[in-house]
């Protein structure tokens, strides 16, 4: 067996109501509801992952009601323009204020804050979830849930373009780079407009 790996793909949701109306029809199993998610992005002084013009490396804390988390994830292949997959390590923590401390503490700098609401299905072996994010707008996410080998990977993203026809989900250009880069690129632009 190959090495197993994390696979996801995201874009701007066009048409909410009408997906969120079929996910009803299909009876797709709710599992997150209207989750207030922060997440806090760092990276660390010696190695600026913003310093690369396709940035493949993001270190977050995310504070829920429910539970707060430090995740590392890793986009494949590195520097790609299209990167397929990524290696994703998380683990729970209870005292978000402290670990701060300790990223900081260790010259670690804090990015940006992206604020969003989560709601999250699973439907035929996807985890679907739709994102109100603040600044951006509505964005639709899917991922296998379960690990997937390398040589699979093709199939699951074969999958997810059929599950998002099946949703007759409307959606802009794919979103390569996540939400912290659409933020600051949001607002480089916004402070390029201002005299």
């Amino acid at each position: 067996m190959g090495k197993l790996q994390e696979v996801e793909v995201k874009y701007p949701l066009l048409n909410q109501s009408k997906v969120l109306s079929v996910l009803k029809t299909l009876g797709a199993e709710k599992k997150v509801d209207n989750q207030y998610q922060l997440d806090i992005y760092f990276t660390p002084s010696h190695k600026d992952f913003l310093d690369n013009e396709i940035v493949s490396e993001w270190l977050r804390i995310r504070k829920t009601e429910k539970k707060n988390t430090v995740n590392f994830k890793r986009w494949l292949p590195v520097g790609a323009k299209i990167q397929t997959h990524c290696d994703e390590f998380e683990v729970n923590i209870n005292d978000v204020e402290t670990m701060e401390m300790i990223f900081k503490s260790l010259d670690f700098q804090e990015i940006i804050r992206v604020e969003k609401t989560r709601n999250s299905w699973v439907l035929n072996g996807i985890e679907i979830s739709i994102d109100a994010v603040e600044g951006l707008g509505c964005f639709i996410e899917l991922e296998a849930i379960d690990k997937v080998e390398e040589k699979d990977i093709p199939l699951v993203h074969e999958k997810f373009k059929n599950l998002l026809g099946l949703l007759n989900a409307e959606t802009g250009e794919q979103d390569r780079r996540g939400y912290p880069y659409l933020i600051i690129e949001m607002k480089k632009g916004s402070n390029n407009n201002v005299p």
